[in-house]
C-alpha cells in the first residue's frame, strides 16, 4: 500500500512538472486578466494587492463579458436549456412518458438552481476560468445532508488532469493545504499521517500548521461491477497525507464527478487554449500604453519646471499657495521673462488615445464582442437577412459552443441527473421506461438558433413558391406538414407537452374521417332516394323519408 501511495505522489509530481510551461503562461494571463487567480508560480500572501499591473479595465471587462455570454448561451436561467429524451420517438410520444420526462426536467432544473447547490456561483467561476485559461474544472456531488446537489469550482493552479486513450479527461489530481486541526475535523485524527498527528498532540503542538493533502480520482482497474459498494465503483477516490506518505481514506464514484471544459485544444496538448491567450499581446500593449498616457497626462497637467541655476535660493514650492523667493536681478538677466517656466514636452495625448482605442477594439474582437452583439433579428429585416445574419453567427460561434455543449453542459446535466436519481429525488418512471435509458438532448440558444435558421428558410421558401402554389396547389404535396409544424414549434421553444401526441392526432383525424364518411353516406342515401322517387313519379318522398329519419324516436 505504501508503494501505491508513493506512486500516486510521484505521478502527481510528474503531471505538475509536465505543465510548468502552462503555469508560466497562466500566471501571466492571471496577472493581467484575473488577478485573484494569480497563484500559479507565486504564493501571494492573503490580502496582498494583486492589481499592480492594471492600467486599463477593458481586458478584464472583455473577459467577464464573454464569461457572462457563455452563461447566457449555454445555460440561461430564464430558459429550459436541456430536454430529456428516451432516444425512441415512439416512447417520447407516449403520454405517460412525456409527462414523466417533463416532470424530471422540472425536478432537475429546481435542483440545479436551488440556492444550496451554489450552481450559479460555481459555474460563473468556471466560465471565467475557461475564458481566461482555456481549461476549467467543476465538481458535481451530493450535499452532505442528502438534500440536493453540490457544486465546487476547483482552482487550476493546484489541480492536474490526464486523458484516457480516447482523449477524454478521466483522471484528476488535486492538492489542497489544510491545517492539522482542519484535517482532523475532516478525516479524523486516527486516519492522519504521523507528522500531522504530531502537530495535534504534545506540548509543542501546532494545530494551525498546514500540510498538503492529495486527492486522486481515476478509473478503478479492478472491481466487481455487480457490487454497489464504494470499493467497486467505476472511479476510485484516494486521499493522501503527502508529508507522511499515508493514505487517509478511499472512496469511489459511479461516474466521473468532474466536468472539465476546454475552450480549444491543440494536437498533443491536454490543457485547452483560450481567447485570452490570443488577446494577451494586445492586453500587455494596452496596459503599457495606459501607463505611458497616464504619465504624459501628468506631465501636461503638472508639467516639469525650467528653473535657472542661479537667482533662486530654494527649490520651487509648487504646492498651492507656495511662495518661491528669487533675486530681482534675475529679471534683468532674463530680459523680463518669468524665472520659472513649465517644460513643454510636446506629448500628443489625442494620438495616444486613438491608438489605445484601436488596441481595445482588437481585445474586444478576441473576446467575440463583435459576434455576440451581432443582431440576428429586427423589425426592418427581411427573411433573407435574418437567415444570413443567423448563419453568420453560427459559422463564427457555433463550433466553439458546440464543443462546450458536449464537454461542459452535457456531462454536467448527466452527472446531476444520475445523482438525483440515486437519491430518489426524481418521480418514479412509468412502466414504459423500465427497460429504457433516458438521454439528454440540449436545446441551448445556440442549438435553437440553428433550428430557427431552418424555420426562417421555410418562411422564405413559402414566399418564393407562393405564385407557383396559386397556379398549382399540388406543389404543397412535396412538404411534410406534420413534421414541419412540430420542428418549427421546437425551434421557437414551444413546450413539448403543448403538442398532442401522434396517437391523439391520429385519433382526432380518424374521428373526423368517420364523421365525414357518415355525412357522405347520408348525402348519398338521400340522393338515391330522391332519384328513385323521381323515377317512380313520386315527388317529395326523399324529403319525407329524411324528415322521418330526423324525428324518429321523438314523441
Amino acid at each position: 500500500m505504501t508503494d501505491h501511495v508513493h506512486d500516486l505522489i510521484m505521478r502527481q509530481h510528474k503531471l505538475a512538472g509536465a505543465r510548468s510551461q502552462w503555469d508560466t503562461h497562466w500566471q501571466e494571463l492571471a496577472e493581467y486578466l484575473l488577478p485573484k487567480r494569480a497563484d500559479f508560480t507565486t504564493s501571494p500572501a492573503p490580502g496582498a494587492k494583486r492589481t499592480d499591473k492594471q492600467f486599463d479595465g477593458v481586458p478584464m471587462q472583455a473577459a467577464r463579458g464573454l464569461a457572462a455570454s457563455l452563461d447566457g448561451l449555454l445555460k440561461p436561467k430564464t430558459q429550459r436549456w436541456f430536454a430529456l429524451r428516451t432516444g425512441d420517438e415512439a416512447l417520447d410520444d407516449d403520454a405517460a412518458v412525456k409527462a414523466w420526462l417533463r416532470a424530471a426536467e422540472d425536478r432537475l432544473l429546481g435542483a440545479l438552481y436551488d440556492p444550496g447547490s451554489r450552481f450559479l456561483q460555481r459555474s460563473a467561476e468556471v466560465d471565467l476560468d475557461l475564458v481566461v485559461f482555456g481549461t476549467a474544472i467543476l465538481f458535481i456531488g451530493e450535499r452532505l445532508d442528502g438534500a440536493g446537489l453540490s457544486f465546487q469550482s476547483l482552482p487550476l493552479s493546484s489541480t492536474y488532469i490526464a486523458e484516457n486513450a480516447d482523449g477524454e479527461i478521466d483522471t484528476i489530481f488535486r492538492v489542497t493545504r489544510l491545517s492539522a486541526r482542519q484535517a482532523e475535523q475532516r478525516f479524523g485524527r486516527d486516519n492522519l499521517g504521523a507528522k500531522t498527528r504530531e502537530a495535534l498532540a504534545g506540548p509543542d503542538a501546532v494545530p494551525d500548521k498546514e500540510f498538503p493533502f492529495l486527492q486522486a480520482v481515476m478509473p478503478r482497474t479492478e472491481r466487481d461491477p455487480k457490487k454497489a459498494d464504494k470499493g467497486n465503483m467505476a472511479f476510485t477516490s484516494i486521499v493522501i497525507d503527502v508529508e507522511s506518505e499515508h493514505k487517509v481514506g478511499e472512496g469511489g464514484f459511479r461516474e466521473f464527478p468532474f466536468v472539465v471544459p476546454r475552450w480549444d485544444t491543440a494536437t498533443g496538448e491536454v490543457y485547452g487554449r483560450s481567447p485570452a491567450m490570443l488577446a494577451l499581446p494586445d492586453v500587455k500593449t494596452l496596459h503599457q500604453m495606459g501607463k505611458t498616457i497616464l504619465e504624459a497626462g501628468h506631465k501636461v497637467v503638472n508639467p516639469p519646471l525650467l528653473v535657472p541655476n542661479d537667482g533662486i535660493g530654494v527649490n520651487p514650492r509648487t504646492f498651492p499657495g507656495g511662495i518661491t523667493p528669487f533675486d530681482a536681478g534675475l529679471l534683468l538677466r532674463t530680459q523680463g521673462r518669468p524665472p520659472i517656466t513649465p517644460l513643454i514636452t510636446g506629448a500628443n495625448i489625442p494620438l495616444g488615445r486613438e491608438m489605445q482605442n484601436d488596441v481595445r477594439e482588437q481585445i474586444w474582437a478576441a473576446f467575440f464582442r463583435n459576434v455576440l452583439q451581432l443582431p440576428v433579428d429586427g423589425p426592418q429585416m427581411t427573411a433573407t437577412e435574418i437567415i444570413e445574419r443567423k448563419a453568420e453567427f453560427m459559422r463564427v460561434i457555433g463550433p466553439v459552443f458546440g464543443r462546450l455543449e458536449s464537454d461542459y453542459t452535457g456531462p454536467l446535466v448527466e452527472r446531476a441527473f444520475a445523482v438525483l436519481q440515486r437519491a430518489g429525488m426524481l418521480p418514479p418512471p412509468p412502466d414504459a421506461l423500465r427497460d429504457s435509458e433516458a438521454r439528454f438532448e440540449f436545446v441551448s440558444p445556440i442549438t435553437r438558433a440553428q433550428k430557427q435558421i431552418d424555420a426562417a428558410a421555410l418562411r422564405k421558401t413559402a414566399e418564393d413558391i407562393a405564385p407557383i402554389v396559386s397556379a398549382n396547389p399540388e406543389v404543397l404535396d412535396n412538404f411534410d406538414a406534420d413534421r414541419i409544424s412540430r420542428e418549427v414549434a421546437d425551434a421557437n421553444g414551444l413546450p413539448a407537452d403543448w403538442l398532442r401526441s401522434g396517437d391523439d392526432v391520429r385519433r382526432i383525424r380518424d374521428d373526423r374521417a368517420r364523421a365525414a364518411r357518415a355525412e357522405q353516406q347520408a348525402a348519398d342515401a338521400e340522393r338515391l332516394v330522391e332519384g328513385a322517387a323521381k323515377a317512380a313519379g313520386i315527388p317529395g318522398v326523399a324529403r319525407a323519408v329524411t324528415g322521418a329519419r330526423a324525428t324518429e324516436g321523438t314523441p
